[in-house]
């Protein structure tokens, strides 16, 4: 077991289950679908609404994901060239950022899921306030995390990958290809 594997706690576990389920759901629905179109000129109509709700929140939930592990996508060229105080500060005003982002999107997701309570999907008849209601679960799991990672730096406990210039992106041994030079 690797150490990323340890360092899950329930709600990260969950997620990910979550995102295995909406997957494997998708996916055989989409299927079923071709081969029902394909082989016997049929299909079922409810596929293409469901999958679309699914991939929504699994889109979020991959959100959710992607910022608790540290794998989004990031420009630190700039970041890195700094003194470690200012990687700091850089660190904190990137997180406050994100906390008002989130907060916007749980602004948004509440008012839309409010206002489409009431109205159903044609087809499934599944609530449109479930797709929107995803906004609202990823931007609190999300603001949970950033105010997390705040208060471990606040603490000094924070990964010194986050404000060291030394750190960089390498494969590990266990990741190297094989024939690659060491």
């Amino acid at each position: 077991m690797t150490a990323m594997e340890t360092n899950k706690g329930p709600i990260q576990k969950l997620v990910e289950h979550l995102m295995v389920l909406g997957m494997s759901i998708m996916g055989l629905m989409v299927l079923g679908n071709v081969i029902l179109r394909y082989v016997f000129n049929s299909g079922l109509e409810i596929s293409e609404e469901v999958s679309r709700f699914i991939f929504v929140w699994l889109t979020f939930l991959g959100s959710i994901i992607a910022l608790k592990t540290g794998v989004h996508l990031g420009v630190d060229t700039l970041v890195r060239r700094l003194p470690r105080r200012a990687r700091l500060v850089c660190y904190w005003l990137s997180h406050a950022l994100m906390l008002w982002c989130c907060w916007l999107i749980w602004k948004g997701s509440w008012e839309l899921t409010k206002n489409n309570l009431h109205n159903v999907s044609a087809i499934s008849g599944i609530p449109v306030a479930a797709m929107y209601g995803s906004g609202l679960v990823a931007s609190a799991l999300m603001a949970l995390i950033l105010a997390g990672n705040l208060w471990r730096s606040l603490r000094g406990d924070l990964r010194e990958e986050a404000v060291s210039p030394e750190a960089e992106y390498s494969v590990s041994h266990e990741q190297e290809m094989p024939g690659s030079a060491r």
